[in-house]
């Protein structure tokens, strides 16, 4: 199965500041991303396609 992972305006503004907020973030976010890539089958199921990120 192939995923495609897209980040929203509205995410890479809010990205933006939480960036100059929390300087770890860029990197959090780009080990979040990579993983997903490995397995992206994660977090806790919801319901209707809906996972929440742990």
């Amino acid at each position: 199965m192939s995923y495609n992972l897209f980040l929203t305006d509205r995410f890479q503004k809010e990205a933006k500041k939480l960036n100059k907020k929390y300087p770890s973030f860029r990197g959090d976010l780009e080990n979040f991303i990579d993983e997903l890539e490995i397995s992206p089958i994660q977090g806790t199921p919801w319901v209707n396609r809906v996972i929440k990120f742990d």
